[in-house]
């Protein structure tokens, strides 16, 4: 019987899962992924649906029973591109903002940014993402994933929420980790996962030039987003950010309790890559 785990479908996922579909190894493990965005995630792995699921870091903080996978995370150091605001307005004078809801990190990281350094108070509306629809309802709108990344700003204000996250706070960003219950993050399973990761990053290149065609976008911005914007470790500045971004969650009301990072501890049974 196989292991199923859920994972985002965007680009920045890629060397995290590859392993399973593109190695003998990964083929062998029993593990099946699944593709979703981060709200549907959160979803299937709520109602037992899958085992694992590489989620909003936010689906942490607000769900509790959860534990993360250690070592692994889609994270950012400064700039993400791939999660960014578009506005017609300056954002101290933005009156009201279309998201993407996704993401459920992206929209809580987004209120945190324009209340901490904008002082603004937005009302938000929901709304498929198409930026040109979105700013045809609202001053402002959120788009995520590769949509954020190749979407164009041409005479719009534009704010990079990574970018603006380290200037707040001096810490990364982590938008999504993998998440499950305690009983179902076997060491064969965190093991896994963790060797994927140890491979993916040797296949950056190939990745790139895969996705720069289906995405219809230059090799070059793949391959940059992948080695130099992209941070796949959840060492001790990662995860200071992320309990930051619980706490000021938290203080924002957009959490009902502190709940502190609680990552798994047992050894993982590493596969041979």
């Amino acid at each position: 019987m196989s292991i199923v785990i859920g994972s985002v479908p965007y680009l920045n996922e890629k060397p995290l899962t590859r392993w399973f579909n593109h190695t003998d190894a990964g083929r062998q493990s029993g593990i099946e992924v699944v593709y979703a965005v981060p709200s549907q995630l959160a979803t299937m792995l709520a109602a037992g649906e899958i085992s694992a699921a590489l989620v909003s870091s936010f689906e942490y903080f607000r769900t509790p029973g959860y534990k993360i996978v250690p070592k692994v995370s889609i994270s950012g150091q400064d700039e993400i591109l791939a999660v960014r605001a578009f506005s017609k307005l300056p954002w101290r004078l933005v009156q009201s903002v279309a998201l993407d809801t996704s993401s459920l990190t992206s929209v809580a990281l987004l209120k945190i940014l324009l209340e901490d350094v904008y002082n603004t108070y937005p009302d938000f509306i929901n709304n498929p993402p198409n930026l040109e629809t979105m700013l045809s309802l609202a001053d402002a709108a959120l788009l995520i994933g590769d949509l954020g990344m190749l979407a164009q700003s041409d005479g719009l204000f534009t704010l990079d929420l990574g970018d603006a996250w380290r200037r707040l706070t001096g810490h990364p960003f982590v938008y999504a980790v993998w998440l499950g219950k305690e009983e179902s993050l076997t060491p064969e399973l965190v093991g896994a996962l963790q060797t994927a990761k140890t491979w993916g990053l040797t296949q950056i290149e190939t990745i790139a030039l895969e996705q720069a065609d289906l995405l219809n976008c230059p090799v070059a911005l793949c391959r940059r987003y992948l080695n130099e914007i992209m941070d796949y470790d959840l060492g001790e500045d990662e995860l200071a950010g992320l309990e930051e971004f619980g706490l000021r969650a938290y203080h924002h009301q957009l959490l009902p309790e502190i709940r502190s990072v609680d990552v798994m501890h047992h050894r993982a049974e590493v596969s041979t890559v």
